[in-house]
């Protein structure tokens, strides 16, 4: 997300021109926003066909990871869209303004654009979070998470849901959305503060997250314990799903740290550079996310699907081996000789 400090001034012509036409116009920033426009466009038409093909097809997600990881997809998905609409009003707009004070957002309009930007993040990042949460409930509970923990998945969605949108309120309460603004990814400047306290804590939980990622992977090929021939089969399927989760909760956490922590920067010790707003757009990483999440699925359900193929022509051939030897291969060898003789 976009922040902002200045306070909102008398509009005027110049005002306009400096530090909204000269932003919009230049070819540094209509370059940025015709990328973000042509990642999103790709990201939006390659999920919604992830989305039709594999959303009841993979068997080897437990019915809490599916309903958690399609959530995921889907909100990222709504992200792209926001970003498309976004994105493209704003190329245009560049384009099309016949007068300086025109570059600037309709205020509804800004508002929209800001508290969509600001929920379809925020759900995104928390959606992993409970991801992450779901991996740790399964690793540590294998022997019972079968069927003691059917309703976590819907659970985690419902408290996933209701503390994006408390973030948006505490973040959005009060706001009349007044000012001038260019691009609507930037925040209320009157939600200056507000914003260095959001900003900072989903920095720290996604560091957080991203700790608790690496050391699940870490332990999970270690762990060794006794179980039934069904455990066995749940505690397979939990690797092969959480191999995939490792990389993309570490893709995702790392997007959105590095995504943060460039913005903060960019606050620090670029508030007054006009071209502050395209930087800005330059270190969305997250945008770049919602494109690799379903490409990098996609590549991974098919590896698993060509590993399983493999691994049942093996046993096949390895059952095809022993009947011809042993008793059972004297047995089919006595059946063949006696054929030839009749």
């Amino acid at each position: 997300m976009a922040y902002n400090s200045t306070v909102s001034p008398d509009l005027t012509e110049e005002y306009c021109i400096e530090h909204g036409v000269l932003l919009a116009t230049s070819l540094y920033y209509r370059l940025t926003q015709t990328f973000s426009l042509i990642i999103s466009t790709l990201s939006a038409t390659y999920t919604v066909y992830f989305l039709c093909r594999y959303y009841s097809k993979i068997p080897f997600f437990h019915r809490n990871l599916r309903t958690l990881f399609f959530s995921l997809t889907i909100c990222c998905l709504f992200y792209s869209i926001v970003n498309i609409i976004s994105k493209g009003y704003h190329l245009a707009l560049s384009f099309l303004h016949t007068t300086p004070c025109q570059i600037f957002l309709p205020k509804i309009l800004y508002a929209c654009m800001t508290v969509s930007y600001f929920f379809a993040y925020v759900i995104s990042q928390f959606m992993m979070t409970s991801i992450v949460i779901e991996r740790w409930i399964a690793f540590i509970f294998i022997r019972k998470y079968e069927s003691g923990y059917t309703k976590l998945g819907p659970a985690l969605i419902a408290l996933t849901i209701f503390i994006s949108s408390l973030f948006a309120f505490l973040l959005f309460n009060g706001q009349n959305f007044d000012g001038w603004y260019v691009n609507g990814r930037m925040l209320p400047l009157s939600a200056f503060s507000r914003a260095n306290i959001v900003l900072s804590s989903m920095l720290g939980s996604n560091i957080i997250c991203l700790m608790l990622t690496i050391t699940l992977h870490l332990l999970t090929p270690k762990r060794r314990i006794r179980m039934s021939l069904s455990s066995k089969f749940q505690r397979r399927e939990n690797l092969i799903a959480s191999k995939l989760f490792f990389w993309i909760a570490t893709l995702q956490f790392t997007a959105c740290c590095c995504l943060q922590s460039a913005s903060l920067y960019l606050r620090i010790y670029h508030s007054k550079d006009p071209m502050s707003t395209a930087y800005k757009e330059n270190v969305d990483f997250f945008n770049l996310y919602t494109l690799a999440m379903p490409v990098l699925s996609t590549l991974y359900f098919a590896k698993v699907n060509r590993q399983r193929i493999k691994d049942i022509r093996n046993h096949l051939d390895m059952q095809s081996i022993m009947k011809t030897i042993g008793s059972d291969g004297w047995t089919n060898y006595l059946t063949v000789i006696q054929k030839q003789w009749k």
